[in-house]
């Protein structure tokens, strides 16, 4: 039995439009990290991740305000 492996978002290909607007609303530098492939941008953003003290975006609350657990006053 071979598994196949399937994305859970497909890459998307967006218009050249698209990126001309993200550079003058973002930056050139912003348009060009978007024209990366994927698995690049993954990787980048992971070694920031894993090389500096970031929190988790996935989590539900940042470990740096106390972990997920429930604030006990507002």
């Amino acid at each position: 039995m071979k598994i196949q492996v399937v994305p859970a978002e497909p890459d998307i290909e967006m218009p050249e439009e698209y990126y001309e607007w993200l550079a003058d609303a973002m930056g050139q530098e912003a348009a060009d990290w978007a024209r990366l492939p994927r698995e690049e941008r993954e990787k980048e953003l992971r070694w920031y991740h894993e090389n500096f003290n970031t929190p988790d975006d996935l989590a539900v609350w940042p470990p740096e305000l106390g972990g997920g657990e429930v604030a006990s006053t507002y």
